[in-house]
């Protein structure tokens, strides 16, 4: 399996939100990371939030968040978080029964 971490061993959730999210299936600039949703049952992270783009001091319905499952990063590069919304979630429900 290749590697996903292209930095250092450990991140922190300052780090992450400092880095810029872009999709590779569109090659599209979603934003930065507001929110990190962990899931406390099975101890890991689910996923990351985004706020949309044209939202003002992140003033935005939770409906027009951009929501990005774990399973959808391809890479977590120095400065930048490499995702593809392209993939489908067919292991979600398999994950969860672990």
């Amino acid at each position: 399996m290749k590697e996903r971490f292209q930095t250092k061993d450990t991140l922190t959730t300052s780090d992450l939100r400092q880095m810029e999210v872009i999709d590779i299936a569109e090659g599209k600039r979603l934003g930065f990371i507001s929110d990190i949703i962990f899931d406390d049952d099975l101890k890991r992270i689910e996923s990351i939030v985004i706020p949309p783009q044209n939202s003002f001091l992140f003033i935005f319905k939770k409906k027009d968040e951009i929501q990005i499952r774990w399973n959808q990063i391809k890479v977590i590069g120095v400065d930048v978080i490499l995702v593809d919304t392209s993939t489908k979630n067919a292991n979600d429900e398999k994950d969860k029964t672990l």
